[in-house]
């Protein structure tokens, strides 16, 4: 097995500092390599030129966007502990683990620490497994938001970008979705709750839109989390527009949230490596497709996702020992029968 196949094999929280210092490494790596590779198709000469319209007064409104979308992605992510009866960590808990998912890189795929912290609360495999979804289809579900009205601007303006690939199917798909899913979960979940296998996970997968829904049918029970979520993702909109207008380029926000939202293949705490290479790779290819100048766009991008991506990490790193701590509590959830006992609730059972 190769050296990076073995650093993969282990989750980032039982890293010793040589094996932490290594996957930052490679993380920078990533970032930088497809930075320069894009930078190399847009010409380096155009990058230069672009470099010094650079004004660094939008690295405040980019760091200050991303501080309040750090605190909507707290309470939102808070709520999705407490819907329906869930329990929450101590606060310097709740921080770390808020922290880690936010800044992506010891999120470890989006799953393992939201996993443990949530067992750590109490909670049984399957409700554990029910909110990890939960928050998942929280970050992507709000960003639809963003991204359906956007497109349906750009249509009605009339805009030559982004291209109808983009723009029909944002425009189109979101709320017709949204209504089937949530009809399916109503529908569904009690018969899938005691199944196994493939049909467990489906049943987890409409526990947890069920618990999307009550966010959003009850939006001030719990911590805000719906508004919470949309502060976030408004946020990083913002911080990813200010990242192209650092460059001089001040792009139609319609177009650019179709672009942002079509480019965010997944979140920083969802990604490998936080999104590390390929964030940077998708982003400035949509931007440039939803009328961007593609060297903007780059570049843009690379301030955007540096931001983003190493600003939250020195408090990540400090959080560590309370993220062990609460690894070790999850643990024994986690080596559990992945069943739960016939007295266990369900999750938003009614």
């Amino acid at each position: 097995m190769t050296i990076v196949g073995r650093l993969l094999q282990v989750h980032h929280l039982n890293r010793r500092a040589p094996q932490l210092a290594g996957l930052l490494a490679i993380t920078a790596l990533l970032q930088f390599g497809a930075a320069l590779g894009l930078a190399s198709v847009a010409g380096f000469d155009e990058i230069h030129r672009i470099v010094d319209r650079f004004q660094w007064p939008w690295v405040f409104a980019i760091l200050g966007s991303i501080g309040l979308s750090f605190a909507g992605y707290y309470y939102a992510y808070q709520g999705v502990y407490t819907v329906e009866d869930g329990d929450e960590l101590s606060p310097p808990q709740m921080r770390a683990v808020v922290i880690a998912g936010f800044g992506g890189f010891f999120a470890h795929g989006g799953t393992v620490i939201d996993s443990y912290a949530i067992k750590a609360t109490g909670a049984g495999e399957r409700d554990a497994a029910t909110r990890v979804a939960t928050l998942a289809g929280m970050e992507h579900g709000v960003l639809a938001l963003f991204g359906c009205p956007a497109a349906i601007v750009v249509l009605v303006l009339g805009l030559p970008a982004p291209p109808p690939d983009f723009t029909l199917p944002w425009s189109i798909i979101p709320i017709p979705g949204f209504l089937l899913a949530f009809w399916l979960a109503e529908r569904f979940r009690d018969q899938l709750r005691r199944r196994r296998g493939w049909r467990r996970r489906v049943g987890i997968f409409l526990d947890s839109i069920h618990l999307t829904r009550e966010l959003f049918r009850r939006p001030f029970a719990n911590a805000a989390a719906p508004f919470s979520m949309i502060l976030f993702w408004g946020a990083e909109v913002f911080a990813m527009w200010s990242g192209l207008a650092a460059f001089g380029y001040h792009m139609n926000v319609a177009q650019m949230i179709v672009g942002y939202s079509t480019g965010m293949v997944f979140t920083r705490r969802t990604g490998p490596f936080a999104g590390a290479g390929i964030l940077m790779c998708i982003l400035p290819a949509t931007l440039y497709y939803s009328g961007a100048p593609f060297a903007v766009a780059v570049m843009g991008v690379l301030l955007y996702r540096f931001i983003s991506l190493w600003v939250p990490l020195p408090f990540s790193l400090a959080g560590l020992p309370i993220l062990r701590e609460v690894g070790k509590k999850g643990v024994p959830h986690a080596e559990a029968k992945s069943e739960p006992p016939e007295h266990e609730p369900a999750v938003g059972h009614e």
